[in-house]
């Protein structure tokens, strides 16, 4: 059936990524994004080694050493994730290719809108996931060599871990991160469908980002994933402990959502 899609549509999905990706990439402001995000990476890194302590919340800190690193380094980075990187690729790709008349060029050929809309938070997706998963490593190759060596670590939710213990905690981490990361694409695709503007659009994302903690303490990940994740991983209860499916529906409703509201739309008029 897919292969039916694309021989209607005239332009298979490898294309229409590689298409995608190489629109992202012929945009000076996402190199910037890119670069602004790679410097902080080690600038967190030196800031974590001067510090020697972090926090599981504003509540809890906790000394740092060679295996617990790469959490609190994300934990760090993360508000420049939601506040940076993340509104303002997803402003530019979703907003500004229609406000610029990019994507009237694009649709001359006969291409799906659903497919083009899934292959716009495909690319951005990973984009935002080659960067998470540079920090997992720069995070934990840094807590190797730079911070206190211990055989031996306690996590929240994993009790007393040994190295490979710590490292499949980091990943997952990361993982769960990475997740709510895709779910924050979609909702800058969303916003940015209802006000094409790039600038508007970017400031949108950020008004829900900080107004869904106002909305409901379950949508408090939006503005502080590493302290969610945290409390999920740790099985501490309350509005966090149900992360893994409020996530899974936030994806779910900005994938139905979006692709009826590009279905929808005529945007060659």
């Amino acid at each position: 059936m897919l292969l039916n899609k694309e021989k209607q549509s005239g332009v298979g999905t490898g294309n229409l990524l590689r298409s995608e990706a190489q629109r992202v990439f012929k945009r000076k402001r996402t190199w910037a994004v890119i670069a602004v995000y790679l410097l902080f990476v080690p600038l967190e890194c030196l800031f974590l080694a001067m510090m020697n302590t972090s926090f599981y919340d504003m509540n809890r800190p906790v000394a740092l050493d060679s295996l617990n690193t790469a959490p609190f380094l994300l934990r760090e980075l993360a508000i420049l994730m939601h506040f940076v990187v993340i509104p303002m690729l997803a402003a530019d790709s979703f907003g500004g290719d229609v406000s610029s008349g990019a994507l009237r060029l694009a649709l001359i050929r006969p291409v799906s809108r659903v497919r083009l809309f899934l292959a716009k938070w495909a690319v951005l997706g990973l984009i935002v996931g080659v960067l998470t998963l540079f920090t997992w490593a720069a995070g934990t190759v840094f807590g190797s060599i730079f911070m206190a060596p211990a055989a031996e670590t306690t996590l929240p939710g994993a009790g007393t871990v040994g190295a490979a213990g710590a490292l499949g905690y980091g990943l997952s981490f990361y993982g769960i991160a990475f997740c709510v990361f895709v779910a924050l694409i979609g909702i800058g695709g969303l916003v940015a469908r209802l006000v094409p503007n790039p600038v508007l659009a970017y400031v949108g994302t950020l008004a829900v980002i900080v107004g869904g903690l106002y909305a409901s303490d379950r949508l408090a990940f939006l503005l502080s994933v590493s302290d969610s994740i945290f409390r999920f991983l740790g099985q501490t209860g309350g509005s966090d402990a149900g992360l893994g499916w409020t996530v899974c529906v936030l994806l779910a409703g900005c994938a139905i959502m979006g692709t009826w509201s590009w279905k929808r739309r005529e945007w060659t008029q």
